[in-house]
């Protein structure tokens, strides 16, 4: 078997497998003499059906699958002996005599065209981005502070802005005053509301950083593969025409993000998770004690939730996550603006409305 890579641009290749006789006929020969130990014909004890009728019974089928596998073995090969940095996989080559007649050929020539992803210079200090910090203003508090009247007003006796109402909501004597009271409910609403522009900007930061970050893709190529790998689900070339500006950012933010984590060593262990059980989970339920032994119980509880494999593979990625925005928060240009939450929600909606125009008239 021979495999042989000619250039044809900068980041896409030609491969061309040409797969002989020998390299195969061996194991299809093996395959073939357990189908003649394993086939039940009637007129033949098991194990003696003639190997010629054996042949042609099962040859052909015997013979693709044996030569997919040899193709498959030479694509990982030399892509990992060459150290490949592939863009989706190899696909068929347009243009080429790439249908083997199986019937009548002994040796089989096959192309393939491939992409490596580009070289780029990594520099966040280009990207800029505002960091949205949201403020909870007097009519907010308000509208919490007569929630919590009407939850909890007694039949015909309306509550009272009161210490019996002030530890009723946090805790016996936890909050002591009016002006405490109202200040809590403030922070607590400036955190949760935080968390929203928090996500926003980690989506701003991406955009920013994949626009800042200049390099060519084989575009030709990948809406070929996507064309290819997406057959299954009836995705059209005008569809993938139409979505390809996403599917070609994605695709850069995700050669961004894995050159970020190389360059920075990022590593995710499971300390790294177990902290973030007990950060952003546990927390949410139950304060985290200071003493040896209530730190080891919730360690114990944390463990316990680590035994769901598939949510504690979605926190990994969290995880990742959050060490890949810790590099762009320290590396990029941030302006931190401070808004009020209900100016922060008209802002969005407006762009939201002009997003959707800006949709419908293309």
């Amino acid at each position: 078997m021979n495999v042989t890579q000619e250039k044809l641009t900068d980041l896409t290749s030609k491969l061309t497998i040409e797969i002989v006789e020998q390299d195969y006929q061996p194991q299809v020969k093996k395959a073939l003499n357990s189908h003649q130990q394993k086939a039940h014909v009637p007129g033949f004890r098991p194990g003696k059906v003639p190997f010629g009728m054996i042949q042609k019974m099962y040859g052909k089928a015997v013979l693709l699958d044996e030569v997919n596998k040899l193709l498959s073995d030479a694509l990982n090969k030399h892509i990992e002996e060459n150290k490949l940095d592939i863009l989706g996989q190899p696909i068929p080559l347009d243009g080429e005599n790439n249908v083997a007649d199986f019937d009548k050929a002994k040796d089989f020539t096959f192309y393939f065209e491939l992409a490596v992803a580009p070289e780029f210079a990594l520099n966040l200090s280009k990207a800029k981005v505002t960091n949205y910090l949201i403020t909870v203003g007097d009519a907010m508090v308000q509208k919490s502070v007569d929630s919590l009247l009407e939850r909890f007003k007694e039949e015909d006796k309306p509550a009272e802005l009161n210490q019996d109402l002030f530890d009723k909501v946090y805790g016996k004597d936890a909050v002591k005053s009016e002006t405490e009271f109202r200040e809590r409910i403030r922070k607590e609403g400036e955190r949760m509301y935080q968390q929203q522009a928090d996500r926003r900007f980690a989506q701003d930061a991406i955009q920013a950083v994949v626009d800042a970050t200049k390099f060519d893709l084989p575009d030709d190529f990948l809406k070929r593969w996507l064309y290819i790998s997406n057959r299954e689900k009836d995705l059209t070339q005008e569809q993938i025409h139409a979505d390809y500006d996403k599917y070609r950012n994605m695709l850069k933010w995700q050669l961004i993000e894995g050159k970020i984590i190389k360059e920075n060593d990022i590593r995710v262990d499971r300390n790294d998770v177990k902290e973030y059980y007990i950060n952003h989970v546990v927390s949410q339920y139950f304060p985290i004690p200071e003493d040896d032994e209530g730190r080891k119980r919730i360690d114990q509880f944390a463990e316990t939730m680590m035994q769901n494999q598939e949510e504690t593979k979605q926190i990994y990625d969290a995880v990742y996550d959050m060490k890949v925005m810790a590099v762009l928060r320290a590396g990029m240009k941030i302006s931190d603006k401070k808004i009020d939450f209900d100016d922060y929600v008209n802002m969005l909606k407006k762009e939201h409305d002009q997003n959707t125009e800006t949709h419908e008239k293309q």
